[in-house]
């Protein structure tokens, strides 16, 4: 009887843990969304390239992938050099390779080179993993549910109840 009060006392830290966590991940895709939406709305594009690759090292299990430092004109200013706070393994970029720099008026540190993976991909990741949570834990609502309606249909020896 104890394991079982067990089995659904952490069934139930499952659930809610997924309910929670779910909306959680896919709000904070949707505020990440709409602050590059934002970024890209307003500031100033230019042409950069990419000056470098700056390794940078996993403390989770010690592997290597790589930043891009990208060199880029600012208005009323001197060129700029800016380390990308996305890296990727194998290198998303090369060095010399020309790419489209966006960076909010007057803030050309903030500056994020325009790609899928440098703008998005991190969106879409908690997206969707958002979303799998919201499906998962929905699965276990309905499932909780179902099992709650059949057992309500059963009297206390274990008969079903007829109904007319």
């Amino acid at each position: 009887m104890e394991s079982a009060t067990q089995g659904r006392m952490i069934g139930q830290l499952i659930k809610w843990n997924f309910l929670a966590m779910g909306p959680l991940f896919l709000g904070g895709a949707l505020i990440s969304a709409h602050s590059t939406q934002k970024l890209l709305g307003s500031g100033v594009t230019v042409q950069g390239t990419v000056a470098g690759l700056k390794p940078v090292r996993s403390s989770r299990d010690n592997s290597v992938s790589y930043a891009p430092a990208f060199r880029f004109p600012v208005e009323g200013g001197h060129p700029t050099v800016v380390v990308s706070r996305t890296s990727s393994k194998p290198a998303a970029f090369k060095v010399g390779e020309v790419v489209k720099v966006h960076y909010p008026t007057g803030h050309p540190e903030d500056a994020v080179i325009v790609s899928f993976s440098q703008l998005w991909l991190g969106d879409v990741v908690f997206g969707s993993v958002g979303t799998l949570f919201c499906c998962i834990s929905l699965l276990i609502l309905v499932s909780n549910g179902k099992r709650n309606q059949r057992d309500g249909l059963l009297t206390g020896d274990g008969s079903g109840i007829v109904r007319h």
